[in-house]
């Protein structure tokens, strides 16, 4: 995290060779740690030389050195490799396994061993896996009462996303969240749609809905649908069905789902001139819905299984 603090308190972008010379570190040394934290979204290249990312720099810069990890663990919240480490962590697998399947679901190039012990260190900084006394990795509650107010406050942010994103990857399977990561669709809004159903239902049904509609978008190009002439998810879910690649009882859901994102997004109703009002209860079945769907529809493509 040295590198991103240095990158991000300085006033104009870095060279490679101007990283070098900030650290009594080797030059090997160093080229890690910038191919890290570019792997994880702490610092950009931009014409060849590298900026602090506009999502962490101004947390980095607030942080002291004991503190670092902060912002280096809400990048690794954002990396879908990691998380799917973590899920398998979560089930009991050890930590070798669960970077052995992660590697080959994410067709990683670096060994076995480079995986896990990135990930491990990694998780162990960032203070989201720990051991227990027979040396098993699992992920534990996040520390309470930390002196800094803002501190203790993103911890409990930060809890309660990779909670959510757990959850989310349960829900809509591993092998759905792989494609969704190499497809570039993030989580995110979805993790989102969950934790804030209650304080914003309207904005949580709407982020829900539009993960479906990006997934809708991405799959339909795979199965060969031309989706770049459609609009909304009831037209990709008819070009997809066009394709036969999904069943006449999924594109009705589909449509349901279209129905909601358009219920939340496009107001006023054009039959009644009025708004829609969304619950708590309305915000939070959409985005349990979603993942849901994301599950159905890429395994019965995938698989031609029928699981709902």
């Amino acid at each position: 995290m040295d590198v991103a603090k240095a990158v991000a308190s300085s006033p104009h972008s870095l060279s490679k060779e101007d990283l070098i010379r900030s650290f009594k570190k080797s030059r090997q040394y160093i080229l890690s740690a910038v191919s890290q934290a570019l792997q994880l979204g702490l610092i950009e290249i931009q014409n060849g030389l590298y900026t602090s990312s506009a999502n962490y720099r101004d947390l980095i810069k607030r942080c002291d050195r004991s503190q670092l990890y902060l912002p280096f663990r809400e990048a690794l919240q954002s990396y879908p490799p990691f998380l799917l480490y973590a899920d398998f962590i979560t089930k009991g697998y050890s930590s070798m396994d669960s970077a052995t399947m992660t590697r080959g679901i994410f067709k990683i190039s670096s060994s076995e061993e480079i995986v896990e012990k990135s990930f491990r260190n990694w998780g162990i900084y960032a203070q989201l896996i720990s051991k227990d006394t027979s040396g098993a990795l699992f992920i534990p509650e996040a520390e309470m009462g930390l002196p800094a107010k803002y501190v203790e406050n993103l911890l409990k942010a930060l809890r309660a996303e990779l909670q959510a994103k757990i959850f989310v990857i349960e829900t809509m399977s591993q092998q759905a969240f792989a494609y969704l990561a190499e497809r570039g669709i993030d989580i995110t809004d979805l993790t989102d749609a969950l934790i804030n159903y209650e304080k914003d239902p309207k904005v949580s049904a709407y982020k829900a809905c539009r993960t479906f509609e990006h997934f809708l978008f991405k799959l339909g190009e795979d199965v060969g649908a031309n989706v770049s002439a459609c609009n909304g998810i009831i037209e990709y879910a008819d070009a997809i069905r066009g394709e036969n690649a999904i069943l006449k009882n999924q594109l009705h859901l589909c449509h349901g789902i279209g129905g909601l994102r358009n219920m939340a997004d496009h107001d006023p109703d054009k039959e009644t001139g009025e708004p829609w009002i969304f619950t708590p209860q309305g915000a939070i079945v959409s985005s349990l819905l979603v993942p849901t769907m994301v599950r159905n529809v890429y395994l019965y493509w995938k698989e031609k299984k029928q699981e709902f």
